[in-house]
C-alpha cells in the first residue's frame, strides 16, 4: 500500500517529499535521472491545461504529463 497522495491532488507551491514512484523500470530511471526519485523534494508550481503539472526539482522546471502525475505520490515535507 503506498502512502501519500497523488501528485494530480497535491497543492501547488508546497514543499513535498515524493514516496512512490508507480512507473515501469524504464520510466522509474529517466525520472531518476532528472532528479525525481523516492526520497526526492519537488514543488508543484502549476497546472496545465489536461492535468499535467510544472515542478521543481533540485532547482529545475520540470513538465509532468497528466499520466505520469497519477504515478507519482508524494507527502507534505
Amino acid at each position: 500500500m503506498h502512502t501519500g497522495q497523488s501528485l494530480s491532488g497535491a497543492p501547488l507551491n508546497t514543499p513535498l517529499t515524493l514516496v512512490s514512484v508507480a512507473a515501469s523500470p524504464d520510466h522509474a530511471h529517466r525520472l531518476s535521472t532528472l532528479g525525481i526519485r523516492e526520497g526526492s523534494q519537488l514543488r508543484l508550481l502549476t497546472r496545465t491545461i489536461g492535468g499535467g503539472r510544472i515542478a521543481l526539482v533540485a532547482g529545475s522546471r520540470i513538465a509532468l504529463g497528466s499520466d505520469l502525475v497519477r504515478l507519482l505520490r508524494a507527502e507534505v515535507a
